[in-house]
């Protein structure tokens, strides 16, 4: 005697996993951007993000004028 079995139940319990994983995953995100936003706030001086792009596009700009 076969019977038809139902995964509802089984079902149940990987959406309810997958949504506590994804839902700590998103929490370890927010914790982290919060942190981010403490370090660039708490020390100013040491995170320049004009002079940085400055310095990137000046080194692309030079490699790009070697590679041509």
């Amino acid at each position: 005697m076969q019977l038809k079995g139902s995964y509802t139940v089984e079902a149940a319990y990987i959406f309810s996993f997958c949504f506590f994983v994804v839902g700590m995953a998103l929490c370890i995100a927010f914790d982290l951007f919060i942190d981010a936003l403490e370090y660039v706030s708490y020390k100013p001086d040491s995170f320049d993000a004009v002079y940085l792009f400055r310095l990137k596009e000046g080194v692309v700009g030079v490699i790009n004028a070697l590679r041509d």
